[in-house]
């Protein structure tokens, strides 16, 4: 106590179960956020989509053979994807290590409209499921040229 009945402030703060210094948890605690924040970043950062892929589509009458050709700037992608049934071109969007895209193939004279989504098993697999509108889902699996 002060001849003013005022306990003089300091830089620590009564704790019952440690005395660390409050300025000495606050930086700690602004440190572990920016850790934290960085490895948010880190963990969304693009992943690289870009190159030709041999592609394998399990569809209803059995497995298909295709070419993927994807041209990636941030996270838009373009390019092409090749079947049986024939060429088309793809626009989609990455996230991570995820990526969309749609495309259309004619089969038979009917448009067939189709939206792959996939995520990187590593730098050069990549497997996840075409949905064929009206037809359902089917697996492809996708490995980099």
């Amino acid at each position: 106590m002060t001849p003013f009945g005022r306990r003089p402030r300091s830089s620590l703060r009564h704790n019952p179960h440690t005395r660390v210094p409050y300025m000495s948890r606050r930086l700690s605690a602004l440190a572990l956020a920016g850790l934290v924040a960085v490895s948010s970043i880190a963990a969304t950062a693009l992943a690289d989509f870009s190159g030709g892929w041999d592609v394998l589509v399990q569809g209803p009458q059995g497995p298909v053979n295709s070419v993927l050709t994807i041209e990636q700037k941030g996270d838009s992608v373009t390019g092409k994807f090749e079947s049986e049934l024939g060429v088309a071109p793809i626009s989609g969007q990455t996230k991570g290590d995820s990526i969309k895209f749609a495309f259309a193939l004619d089969a038979g004279g009917q448009m067939l409209n189709l939206l792959a989504v996939g995520a990187l098993k590593d730098k050069d697999n990549l497997a996840g499921n075409i949905v064929a509108e009206g037809m359902g889902e089917f697996p492809f699996e996708a490995k980099r040229k």
